[in-house]
């Protein structure tokens, strides 16, 4: 199995022990997670079918997640990826190209020593959930809280822990998820006044070498390919071997109401 299928399968594993029901749909698998209704990424239809329609997926999408306030489609083939983003895009999705990188070279150049470390998940928590509250939907006090259930899921699904830095007064944390065998470094996010002082480059760096360490084969994780940090995750090491589609419809809302 290559190093794209085992993340893959890791991947479509992790989520499918943490949410609250899996439904077998005409095209693939719907996690869904009623709990967590905020939470797009545990609720959700995941197409395995190549040849799948678009207009019969927005179709499944309005029934199967009726009670949620948004619709999300996910896919790992290209092909269909491409077709999706085309047709859905017109119909006011949002659509994503998630790259698959792992580690296979040493950064272009260390991080300054000591700048990132593993921390304790409370440390960590309060860095991520700083970071969320300036996301877009970092008004909704619900969403952080649903966010924070949602990461303690992963740590009990996986092994997790929590890397930040700088040690003192923490400005960006990350997560790392290992199974034993490969690891996955996630949720990384540095705070808007603390950005530019390579603090991302050094939590990002020490969960990596703390893998590497432990054996784990591949190091990967997932950016967007048509954001910036891709760019720091090459000069980290990492390199895309793959991706995954992401199409997220949401309603309108407005702070406050």
């Amino acid at each position: 199995m290559s190093d794209l299928e085992r993340i893959k399968r890791f991947l479509r594993e992790t989520e499918e022990r943490i949410c609250d029901e899996l439904h077998p749909t005409a095209h693939g698998l719907a996690t869904l997670t009623p709990s967590l209704p905020l939470v797009w990424q545990l609720n959700q239809i995941r197409v395995d079918d190549p040849d799948a329609d678009p207009a019969a997926l927005v179709t499944e999408a309005d029934r199967l997640l009726a009670r949620f306030p948004h619709r999300k489609l996910v896919t790992e083939d290209e092909g269909l990826g491409a077709r999706l983003t085309t047709s859905l895009s017109a119909e006011g999705w949002n659509a994503y190209r998630l790259l698959v990188m792992v580690r296979r070279r040493p950064p272009d150049r260390p991080p300054e020593p000591g700048l990132g470390a593993e921390v304790s998940r409370e440390r960590g928590a309060a860095v991520l959930a700083a970071f969320r509250r300036e996301q877009p939907f970092g008004w909704q006090d619900e969403a952080i809280r649903q966010l924070a259930a949602m990461d303690e899921r992963y740590g009990r699904a996986v092994c997790a822990r929590d890397f930040a830095a700088p040690p003192g007064d923490l400005g960006c944390s990350c997560r790392l998820y290992t199974d034993g065998s490969l690891a996955q470094v996630d949720e990384v996010g540095t705070v808007a006044a603390r950005r530019g002082r390579g603090y991302a480059r050094a939590a990002v760096l020490a969960a990596a070498d703390v893998a590497a360490e432990e054996g784990c084969d591949p190091i990967f994780l997932l950016t967007d390919a048509a954001d910036w940090p891709k760019q720091l995750y090459a000069r980290l090491g990492f390199d895309a071997i793959g991706a995954v589609y992401e199409f997220l419809k949401l309603p309108v809302h407005t702070p406050g109401r």
